[in-house]
């Protein structure tokens, strides 16, 4: 996972004592989600009825069922990514997971609000914008980079063309609906499965506007990438998955792989923030 909520939260692993925390709770804000169960095993099927505590017990290699939050982002009245438009208007679903310590996490989907909105609090689709979405797509490069097989450089020089491909092709709605398929609180970081696909290729060149087969030439082993999930409002996402040990027979093998983002316990947050004020007070003496 390639944000700074990564070192966060090694760092509150580093000055908080762990005690494996329970999940006790699991909330929805809005219906706008699919949830899954593993039945038969090893298989995917829908269960509107099913519990979202039942649902989220998984773990890497043994993801079980996920919830998707945000379903209807993969709909084509969401692909306009502009100002004003019904993606940037979302009102994408919170999961609210509790823990036995009474701490909780929100995770959420995303809307065109939390991709296109610039520092300065405008909102800016333009590649070269600092937002979200040029911060994901810049990281979003690298992998591919750092992933590909053979073949000569495709990216250097073309990163504008590809981002706007996939801004046009409504490429940030696509990735907006994460699956969760585990929600782990060891007492200093918490632990969350995405599920997703074990290989992208097809949907990549779809969005980026590239032959699918010139893509299967570069990238033997596939392409991996998985959704991305708000947590308590921070982007979390991955790019190396794992087998799950479950598939949806959908034809493209959804949910085969589980991307693992990791992201401080709450209690944690705290106490980074304390220790940052420490750091900061010697610094002055």
């Amino acid at each position: 996972m390639k944000t700074k909520i990564t070192h966060l939260a090694l760092l509150a692993a580093a000055i908080s004592p762990a005690w494996s925390q329970t999940l006790t709770s699991a909330s929805l804000s809005n219906s706008d989600v699919t949830i899954y169960i593993e039945s038969p095993p090893g298989m995917l099927a829908i269960d509107p009825s099913a519990s979202l505590l039942s649902v989220l017990q998984g773990s890497a290699g043994a993801a079980g069922g996920n919830v998707e939050l945000f379903t209807s982002s993969d709909l084509p009245a969401y692909d306009d990514p502009s100002s004003g438009s019904a993606f940037a208007l979302a009102d994408p679903t919170n999961l609210t997971a509790g823990f036995s310590n009474g701490d909780s996490i929100i995770v959420s989907g995303l809307s065109g609000q939390d991709w296109f909105v610039d520092n300065n609090g405008n909102y800016d689709t333009d590649y070269g914008s600092v937002n979200l979405a040029n911060l994901w797509f810049s990281d979003f490069l690298g992998a591919m980079a750092d992933q590909q097989t053979a073949g000569p450089d495709s990216i250097t020089g073309n990163e504008a063309l590809l981002y706007n491909n996939f801004l046009n092709n409504g490429g940030f709605a696509q990735i907006s609906d994460p699956n969760i398929s585990f929600i782990e609180n060891d007492g200093s970081i918490v632990n969350i499965g995405l599920g997703g696909f074990a290989d992208s290729t097809s949907a990549v060149a779809l969005l980026i506007g590239a032959s699918e087969a010139q893509l299967q030439a570069t990238y033997a082993n596939g392409i991996e990438i998985s959704e991305v999930v708000l947590v308590n409002g921070q982007a979390a996402y991955g790019f190396d998955g794992v087998d799950s040990g479950v598939v949806l027979d959908d034809g493209v093998d959804s949910y085969a792989a589980t991307y693992l983002v990791t992201v401080p316990e709450p209690s944690s947050s705290l106490l980074i923030a304390l220790a940052g004020l420490v750091v900061t007070a010697r610094r002055r003496r």
